[in-house]
């Protein structure tokens, strides 16, 4: 499938073209379509995604932090009783507890369903150029190396999705993927 912006040749179930990132329109046949001899083809209505913006991936974030916050907390309540029984320092026990929740979080849900609980709350979704779920490796790209370095350079890298055409962060840029609006099925 070709790309209508940058001239791209991209594979057919392609959703976003793999060099500018732009919304690969694809022709889908209606199942009822008949086309009659001698007349015109039947027309096939065109599929096309909506990135979502700064604002509604602000309130996806705010819900996940809320519950990684959660999970946090009732972990951090049993790390006061581990020392006892095992012989780990508090120190590792505590950064176990602060970020190891956060980082499996975001990793699995991404990688797994495409979506954290906040995310599905809001009604988006992160997919990949084919638009699929990202899957593991990919999760690990963005949610871990990406959103530490779009984190890094003070937030700059959140902030770039209200003023990019393709709404992509940073860390989606590093993973190629996206952030839609969930298709809703009939």
């Amino acid at each position: 499938m070709e790309c209508k912006v940058c001239g791209q040749d991209n594979p057919p179930e392609a959703r976003f073209c793999a060099n500018c990132g732009a919304t690969l329109v694809a022709k889908v046949e209606p199942p009822s379509a008949v086309a009659v001899p001698g007349g015109p083809p039947p027309a096939a209505p065109e599929v096309a995604v909506k990135y979502m913006g700064f604002w509604i991936r602000l309130g996806a974030a705010i819900i996940d932090a809320v519950v990684v916050w959660l999970v946090s907390n009732v972990l951090s309540s049993v790390v006061y009783l581990l020392p006892l029984f095992l012989d780990l320092s508090y120190f590792l026990l505590v950064v176990i507890v602060s970020w190891l929740p956060g980082l499996l979080y975001y990793w699995l849900f991404i990688g797994l369903k495409g979506q954290t609980l906040g995310k599905m709350a809001v009604g988006i979704k992160v997919v990949n150029v084919q638009g699929d779920r990202p899957g593991l490796g990919v999760a690990a790209l963005r949610e871990i190396l990406g959103k530490l370095i779009s984190t890094i350079v003070l937030c700059l890298g959140f902030l770039w999705i209200a003023f990019d055409n393709n709404k992509q962060g940073w860390h989606d840029k590093i993973a190629s993927t996206y952030v839609v609006k969930v298709e809703s099925r009939r």
